[in-house]
């Protein structure tokens, strides 16, 4: 029998999550009546190694499970991680096909797939690690301005993404790659995607894959480009168009010029520039089936 730990984080989604798990230990009885508490537990390295899971479900969202990650990347004897979304931005569970509390405790019953992930490192100490998602300008505009002023709710990136677009210039970024080549360019936003899915059916970078050893990177021109590129549940904006944004992929990057910067949906604002490189292969999680992962993406819009 596998050892099955159960972790808890009490303020995700926006506070609700103990009554979350508390509904759904009524459909679901093997759920602990008391899981580990994330709050209550003062060093997530040494938890984990006391304990040795072999799975170690999380019960969150997306801040919830960087904050995991990065205790699992410390320890020598890695869990498998798998994912039970209870947080307000639950973009990676959406990637592995456990988007929903029944779809994840079917996972972890059965545990048909497994996935071991890259892990994108950062020069911040606050947040060392991405798990799927870095961005810089318009993009970490948006989720600081939801932080900031306390938006909650589904209608949250709406509010703040209209804030940004009124707020946010566009200013001149300078980037280089791989240590070699450096551009300067006045852009919107920089996104760094190690997943090409970001909630349901939203598409953010449909060439990232979450093992490829690469950061996925996608620079927009404008925030104008960024808005009209977003694509969710198969729908595509009619002026879709991939004028106004550059593709590229780099193992090494190093960001200048904006200082605000996003990690997995944490805003941090730093004026001395951001470093990100890929560590490949770190982490396992239990997944869905393949097509949650390489599904073909079409749009409304041909």
């Amino acid at each position: 029998m596998k050892k099955i730990v159960y972790l808890l984080n009490p303020k995700s989604s926006d506070g609700r999550s103990t009554e979350i798990w508390l509904k759904g230990r009524e459909k679901f009885p093997q759920l602990p009546e008391h899981p580990y508490l994330v709050t209550k537990i003062a060093n997530l390295q040494s938890f984990i190694e006391k304990e040795k899971p072999d799975i170690l479900a999380i019960a969150g969202g997306d801040g919830t499970i960087n904050k995991v990650c990065q205790a699992v990347v410390q320890v020598k004897r890695k869990p498998t991680l798998t994912i039970i979304p209870m947080g307000t931005g639950n973009a990676l569970s959406f990637c592995l096909g456990v988007e929903t509390l029944e779809k994840a405790m079917a996972v972890l019953q059965t545990q048909p797939n497994s996935i071991t992930i890259d892990i994108m490192q950062s020069n911040i100490p606050e947040i060392p690690i991405g798990v799927f998602n870095i961005s810089a300008g318009f993009d970490a505009r948006i989720v600081f301005n939801r932080v900031n002023y306390h938006y909650i709710g589904l209608k949250s990136y709406i509010i703040s993404g209209i804030r940004s677009f009124f707020s946010h210039p566009e200013s001149e970024i300078t980037f280089t790659i791989d240590k070699k080549v450096t551009l300067k360019a006045t852009a919107g936003s920089l996104v760094v995607a190690n997943s090409p899915v970001v909630g349901q059916n939203f598409l953010v970078s449909p060439r990232a894959r979450l093992n490829d050893g690469l950061l996925d990177c996608t620079l927009f021109s404008t925030k104008y480009a960024y808005v009209q590129n977003l694509r969710l549940r198969g729908f595509k904006h009619p002026f879709y168009s991939e004028l106004g944004k550059v593709h590229f992929k780099a193992s090494h990057l190093l960001i200048q010029g904006e200082p605000y910067v996003q990690i997995d949906g944490d805003p941090v604002v730093r004026q001395e520039g951001i470093e990100v490189s890929v560590l490949p292969k770190q982490i396992t999680f239990l997944r869905n089936f393949d097509e949650q992962i390489e599904q073909n993406y079409k749009s409304f819009v041909v």
